[in-house]
């Protein structure tokens, strides 16, 4: 059977030179965080890749369509459309993809001091099965721009430029980071839409019922998905979102305390102190002081 390792039509791929990676490798805005491969491998037909000893770094693979696999602790793995994994380094593995319907790929090696932190933030330092991942156009357009700058990496300012978007591009990957739809709407978003409804009445008293008929869903169902999408209960953001507010107001105004907890819905100014006192850990009057210093 034919396997390849690379050389599909209309793929894109780099490969940093050994003298510029020991230049990224001790540069301190790159040293952290830092990319040595980068590719995309559309409809790869036949594609195989063995590595006996691993890789000096780890391998981010992104399926967008068709399917394929690895082999990693000696355990296959199958790899469906909108699925990520990540093959730690110097670990022996061996990836492809599927016979009859080959995948299309976005691909990365990435080392660093904290590399390793992505590992654990993207959940794969325990569990490296394939995690599914919902589109998102800007980590298409991310991983567009970081490859077009590490093919210019003849200018070290790109190299920068590129490692420095690494690690939001890596972070898009985090199911609980809630990214909502930029292009969209938020009315199409009901998570959205109920954040933009709090952000838009941070004097008014809110409720959890309130909320979810903004939502459209019941109050259980909207507070189950609201945690899961923002981790937090939905009344503890709107919460938060009036500290932030209040921590605006008193940084920026005259307005004496009582009136700052007047504007945001707190009728009792004691109950807002001490509320604020439990989310930005000191009170009202000493974070006023504090920011004026």
């Amino acid at each position: 059977m034919i396997k390849k390792k690379e050389g599909f039509a209309g793929q894109r791929s780099y490969v940093l030179p050994g003298e510029l990676k020991k230049l990224i490798a001790v540069h301190p805005l790159c040293e952290s965080l830092y990319i040595t491969d980068i590719g995309y491998y559309p409809k790869a037909a036949f594609h195989d890749r063995e590595r006996r000893k691993g890789s000096p770094q780890h391998i981010l693979i992104y399926c967008v369509q068709g399917e394929g696999w690895y082999v990693l602790n000696d355990r296959k793995y199958t790899v469906k459309p909108n699925q990520v994994f990540i093959l730690p380094a110097d670990q022996a593995h061996r990836y492809g993809t599927d016979t009859q319907n080959p995948w299309t790929i976005y691909w990365l090696h990435f080392t660093g001091s904290n590399a390793h932190h992505f590992l654990q933030f993207l959940k794969q330092d325990t569990d490296p099965s394939p995690v599914t991942v919902s589109p998102q156009p800007e980590r298409f357009q991310l991983f567009d721009d970081i490859l077009s700058h590490v093919e210019m990496s003849y200018n070290m300012d790109n190299i920068v430029y590129a490692n420095s978007s690494l690690s939001r591009f890596l972070a898009t990957f985090n199911n609980a980071v809630y990214n909502p739809n930029q292009f969209a709407q938020p009315e199409n978003d009901p998570i959205s839409r109920t954040i933009a409804f709090m952000k838009e009445n941070l004097s008014k008293n809110l409720t959890l019922e309130d909320l979810a008929q903004i939502a459209g869903m019941s109050a259980s169902h909207y507070s189950a998905v609201f945690r899961t999408k923002v981790q937090s209960a939905p009344i503890n953001f709107f919460t938060f979102l009036k500290i932030q507010e209040s921590c605006r107001l008193l940084e920026n105004t005259q307005l004496r305390i009582k009136e700052v907890a007047y504007q945001i819905g707190y009728s009792d100014p004691y109950h807002f102190s001490r509320v604020f006192a439990h989310v930005m850990g000191v009170s009202p009057r000493d974070f006023r002081k504090l920011r004026k210093s």
